[in-house]
């Protein structure tokens, strides 16, 4: 380690949650021999489990020296727990990368961005994975007309679920949708883009306003405990913003798993950022509660069951944090 590196350790040694210290250490590590490197990583992530952009930049140190073995291991450790886009992103880019010469690619392909659509596909800024993967079906061998009608329908299913869902750049996915059943059958094209054009619209408003709510958060912010600064405080109310536009119900829909499964998904994209704030925890056990207590008065026993458990599992978590 050069006299700088030494210089930042000494740093963090004095206090921990240093961000600066830690980024000019990391920039070192970087360079480093990844047998070397391997250990402040280690350190980082052990520092910093929410982050998504340092497991990203530990991977991909592992993947360039082709430790793929290591990589797996890391993905598993991180992966679900962080959802973060770019984190996923390098996921669906290894699967990409290394299982390209097996005879299942195109099932293991396609069963990686199903996986990644179901954890993150809400997720304002994923319109890259929806596009990567029609963009994949599209490209699938299909022999036959049987063959060809599945591909067909699976790509129909795929734009059908991202034109519904309110990202960036769907005003995009919804022109590329509309040509892809126009080459499909020009006679039959418009009766069936008529059919989803409400649903488009409702997302692609909400897209609009969902984008007024994201703008000025730094969702690569690690989470370090309270230090009332001014960029701290702007930062929790932007988040806060956000999350109380999500509980507005600004799909209006009726679906209240759906509902549920919106405002949660923001409150964990907030606490990959604030996780060392207890209010943020607290709010979002609260909302799961509430939601397990409507379920119980309409009768659906089951998920309001599952809603409680998911309560708890958040208290555990809070609990674990600190």
């Amino acid at each position: 380690m050069t006299d700088k590196g030494r210089k930042l350790e000494k740093r963090i040694q004095h206090n921990q949650w240093d961000l600066e210290a830690w980024t000019l250490l990391l920039r070192e590590t970087q360079t480093m021999a990844i047998e070397t490197a391997r250990q402040h990583y280690e350190r980082l992530v052990q520092q910093f489990p929410n982050c998504g952009r340092y497991w990203k930049i530990y991977i991909e140190h592992e993947m360039k020296c082709r430790n793929y073995e290591k990589v797996e291991k890391l993905f598993q450790r991180c992966l679900i727990k962080v959802l973060n886009i770019d984190l996923w992103r390098c996921y669906l880019s290894y699967v990409n990368l290394t299982k390209s010469t097996l005879p299942s690619f195109n099932e293991k392909m396609a069963q990686a961005y199903d996986f990644a659509l179901e954890k993150i596909g809400q997720d304002y800024f994923s319109y890259g994975i929806w596009s990567d993967y029609i963009n994949f079906l599209k490209g699938v061998d299909a022999v036959g007309s049987y063959a060809e009608n599945q591909r067909i329908a699976a790509v129909r299913r795929i734009y059908h679920r991202g034109i519904s869902t309110p990202i960036v750049s769907i005003e995009v996915l919804w022109k590329d949708y509309c040509t892809f059943e126009e080459s499909v059958n020009i006679s039959l094209a418009k009766r069936v883009i008529d059919d989803k054009i409400k649903e488009y619209n409702m997302a692609r408003r909400v897209s609009k306003e969902c984008d007024t709510y994201m703008r000025g958060i730094n969702r690569n912010q690690p989470s370090i405990p309270p230090n009332n600064t001014t960029e701290e405080s702007v930062q929790k109310n932007l988040w806060k913003k956000y999350i109380a536009w999500e509980m507005n119900n600004p799909l209006k829909t009726d679906d209240q798993q759906v509902f549920t499964q919106r405002v949660m998904f923001a409150y964990e994209q907030a606490l990959l950022c604030l996780g060392h704030h207890p209010e943020i925890w607290y709010e979002t056990a609260k909302f799961l509660e509430s939601q397990s207590k409507l379920l119980s008065e309409k009768g659906d026993m089951n998920n309001s069951k599952i809603f409680s458990e998911e309560a708890a599992n958040v208290y555990e978590r809070a609990i674990h944090q600190y």
